[in-house]
């Protein structure tokens, strides 16, 4: 089955993802790219707990990621990949993950960035990063949930 959705959100699992989109894509399976939290045992726990029983989740590194996409295909299941950052969007397709939009969540403010949205700041890598998507044919979407009009990044970028 399917990646049914690719999408940056710096908070990674958390009720926008779980509550809407969740049921929004009728995923049952949510995979985690993300090197620092692959390795924590507690966050990971606790993270956990806000999914429902029969979705099921699965934390790993981005060298591992490939690998864990391709064993869900296998499996028949409907997937959405999360992402901390744009920068590991790319990696990860550069590296062959499947998909031609990219949705973007929450990326927190800090000194340097650009408002997008209000809960969506840009730093200049970020668009570095997200005009690569732009050059290889993946559209990018700045959308909290499905129920939110999305802002493409191409508009944004006017």
């Amino acid at each position: 089955m399917p990646l049914v959705l690719a999408r940056i959100d710096c908070r990674l699992i958390h009720g926008q993802v779980v509550e809407t989109w969740v049921p929004h894509t009728a995923a049952d399976s949510l995979i985690v790219a993300n090197d620092d939290l692959a390795g924590n045992t507690f966050l990971r726990s606790v993270m956990e707990l806000a999914v429902p029983p029969a979705v099921r989740v699965r934390f790993c590194r981005l060298d591992e990621a490939i690998r864990v996409l391709a064993e869900a295909d296998r499996n028949g299941e409907r997937s959405i990949l999360l992402v901390a950052s744009a920068a590991d969007a790319v990696m990860l397709r550069k590296a062959g993950a499947a998909f031609d939009l990219l949705n973007i969540g929450n990326l927190h403010f800090s000194e340097g960035k650009v408002e997008i949205s209000p809960s969506v700041f840009f730093a200049p890598e970020d668009f570095e990063a997200l005009g690569w998507f732009r050059s290889h044919g993946v559209s990018v979407l700045v959308q909290g949930t499905p129920f939110e009009a999305g802002t493409s990044f191409d508009a944004e970028r006017e």
